[in-house]
C-alpha cells in the first residue's frame, strides 16, 4: 500500500469511509503558474526547474505551492527555509511567499 499524507481531521475514523482523492488544486483561488516577476535570475531558474506549482495571487504578492511528496524532491531548495507545510484541499502542500517584486517572505 502506497504511503500518503493526511491532514489531521481527514484521517478516517473506523466508522467512516476512507478519504477521498485529493484535489488537484489546492483549492479554488489556485491556479496554474505562469510568468511572475522574480527578484533575481536565481529565483527565476529555481522556478522555471520545478514543476507542479499552482499560484495565488493577493495584494502584498503571491504563494506558490507544491504537493507534498515523500517521493519527490523538494521543489525549491535554496528557499528550503522559507518553505511552510499546510494543509489544502485535503492533502499537504509545500507554501511559499513572495512579495511584488518576488523576493521570498516569511509568509503567514
Amino acid at each position: 500500500m502506497e504511503n500518503q499524507f493526511y491532514c489531521k481531521g481527514f484521517v478516517p475514523g473506523p466508522s467512516r469511509p476512507g478519504p477521498t482523492a485529493p484535489s488537484a488544486s489546492p483549492g479554488p483561488e489556485w491556479s496554474r503558474s505562469g510568468d511572475l516577476p522574480w527578484s533575481d535570475a536565481l529565483l527565476r531558474r529555481l522556478y522555471c526547474d520545478s514543476q507542479g506549482a499552482f499560484l495565488r495571487r493577493d495584494s502584498d504578492g503571491f504563494s506558490l505551492a507544491y504537493p507534498l511528496s515523500c517521493r519527490a524532491p523538494f521543489p525549491l531548495p535554496a528557499l528550503f527555509c522559507f518553505a511552510r507545510v499546510q494543509c489544502l484541499g485535503e492533502r499537504g502542500w509545500w507554501v511559499f511567499s513572495f512579495d511584488r517584486s518576488g523576493a521570498p517572505t516569511f509568509g503567514a
